[in-house]
């Protein structure tokens, strides 16, 4: 999923690890990323402009929510 597909309140998120293998996760505001995983490092997928979404949790739970 495009990052540019996201409603208000989600944005990317992944640390150096995600940026390189392609997993950046989903993250709504107010919540952490929607898979469960931690957001605890500094947001290198922001800074490095990813523009796809990898993690296939945060990609489910995203997609069954239609908030």
């Amino acid at each position: 999923m495009n990052v540019t597909d996201l409603k208000p309140g989600h944005s990317i998120y992944g640390n150096k690890g995600n940026v390189w293998s392609n997993t950046a996760h989903i993250y709504k505001s107010g919540t952490g990323n929607l898979c469960g995983t931690p957001a605890l490092a500094t947001n290198w997928a922001k800074i490095e402009e990813v523009k796809e979404i990898g993690c296939k949790g945060c990609l489910e739970k995203y997609k069954n929510n239609p908030k």
